[in-house]
């Protein structure tokens, strides 16, 4: 960040400057593009005072043949010590405010010279023309206010030499012919140029800042966008192990007669879960809820899918109800701290369990219930209400349904994502009808048709707001 500390000088230390350059390291920022800008408006200021200055013979000629020549000589001194101040800048140890310094004071002190020679009419005439100097120089100079008093100070003194030595006018008759004029013409030019030099500074302070502030923020945007880099490559990490601990779904396909699977997490890795397995004869298939969404949601969802497997595979529970029981004990010992209660952490499921020698198909649910679409006619099976996990004032055993199944049946297990995303016109919540209406609407067309429809009719609902949970519909047909 740029220091806002001034440069300490001594009030009128033009001669110091006159001979002092800054160790460009050592400078602000701020300070060093005020002088750049200095340099730029010095530079073009002094080029056009060099080149205007001979022209002026021309004038001189006109008011004072007499002494024309004489006058020529002096502004093309004057003129050549400029451009040879211009030239050589580079080489001599000088800054903005006393590089412009010589040619201000030397067309300041050459105007002193021959206004002296002048008498009343041409005295009065030349004292505007002087005046038309400090105001067009307070209009291009930047500098501190020291250095324009410097300028005001010895053009007063060289003044009141000259005129000493060469005018017949007296005191009084140089104040009434304009040197009232000249002098407050002086004072509200050096004036002006310090307003002018403070406004700039100012201007370049708040310059400086913005950029330095904007460099600092660009940078904090890099960590952050970094960090945020590391934290989604992690994020995509997590969904591989995610995916290889979830059971492959496509199993269905090889015990029913097929099935689809719409499945959007909110945030790459998701809390829902589907999970199915076969075995003695049984097909069984689940669509599980945890606790969040995103990693939190994911930790659930592997713990999910682990105790699942301990239950149905490793302990050969068949029936739907005691799968919920035991995977409810078992959830509540994995979140359980030692010493003290748990976190009120757990899952929602829907579990069917398929005999394919018995031809009939259990179901027990956990707050999700089981669709069933037959001929168009949809017919809920409702779950038990309370959850796979530690619940105060919940107790009891679930309890089972045994569902009437045919062939070319519709099943469908959902999370409640797509029925509390919000949207439609009025930003509502799809909610249940609805799901329920379209399930009914899709039960006789094609898996991937059915999951197509699925995903437009979120979509179509949804527009450009922003997911509110993970999603997942599982459709299978008997």
């Amino acid at each position: 960040m740029p220091t806002r500390a001034l440069a300490v000088r001594p009030p009128f230390g033009f001669t110091i400057g006159l001979f002092h350059t800054r160790d460009p390291g050592a400078v602000p920022a701020w300070r060093a593009e005020l002088d750049r800008t200095a340099w730029r408006h010095h530079v073009l200021g002094s080029w056009v005072a060099a080149l205007l200055n001979p022209l002026f013979a021309l004038n001189d000629h006109a008011v004072m043949p007499e002494r024309w020549t004489e006058f020529l000589v002096l502004r093309v001194l004057v003129s050549a010590a400029i451009v040879g101040l211009i030239v050589g800048r580079r080489r001599l140890p000088l800054t903005p405010a006393s590089f412009v310094f010589v040619p201000f004071l030397l067309i300041s002190l050459e105007n002193a010279y021959m206004w002296s020679f002048m008498g009343p009419d041409l005295f009065r005439l030349h004292a505007l023309a002087y005046a038309v100097l400090f105001v067009g120089a307070s209009m291009i100079i930047l500098w501190p206010l020291a250095w324009g008093l410097a300028v005001v100070g010895l053009t007063v003194a060289a003044n009141v030499l000259f005129l000493g030595a060469h005018s017949a006018l007296s005191p009084a008759e140089v104040m009434a012919h304009g040197g009232t004029l000249l002098a407050a013409v002086m004072v509200i030019s050096t004036v002006m140029a310090h307003n002018r030099h403070r406004l700039v500074l100012r201007e370049v302070r708040l310059r400086e800042d913005l950029r330095a502030r904007t460099a600092e923020a660009q940078e904090q945007r890099a960590v952050i966008e970094a960090a945020h880099r590391d934290l989604t490559d992690s994020i995509r990490y997590s969904l591989n192990i995610q995916q290889a601990v979830v059971p492959d779904i496509s199993l269905l396909d090889r015990h029913t007669a097929g099935h689809f699977l719409l499945h959007r997490p909110k945030d790459i890795v998701s809390g829902d879960l589907p999970w199915c397995a076969h075995l003695d004869g049984r097909t069984i298939w689940a669509v599980a809820d945890h606790t969040g969404h995103g990693v939190p949601g994911a930790l659930m969802s592997i713990l999910g899918s682990t105790l699942l497997h301990a239950v149905v595979v490793e302990q050969r529970v068949a029936r739907p109800a005691e799968i919920l029981d035991r995977l409810r004990d078992a959830m509540i010992r994995a979140l359980q701290r030692p010493g003290g209660q748990g976190p009120m952490d757990g899952m929602d499921i829907g579990l069917c369990v398929l005999d394919h020698r018995a031809g009939t198909l259990r179901f027990a649910g956990a707050l999700h219930p089981l669709y069933r679409v037959r001929g168009g006619v949809l017919t809920e099976f409702a779950a038990d209400r309370m959850p796979v996990g530690l619940l105060p004032d919940v107790s009891g055993a679930f309890t089972e349904q045994e569902v009437d199944v045919r062939p070319g049946d519709m099943l469908y297990l959902c999370s409640d994502g797509l029925q509390d995303q919000f949207g439609g016109p009025a930003d509502r919540k799809f909610g249940r009808k609805r799901l329920k209406e379209l399930l009914s609407d899709i039960a006789g067309l094609p898996m991937n048709e059915q999951e197509r429809r699925v995903q437009d009719a979120l979509a179509l609902w949804q527009q450009e707001r922003p997911s509110v949970d993970d999603v997942l519909v599982l459709g299978v047909r008997i």
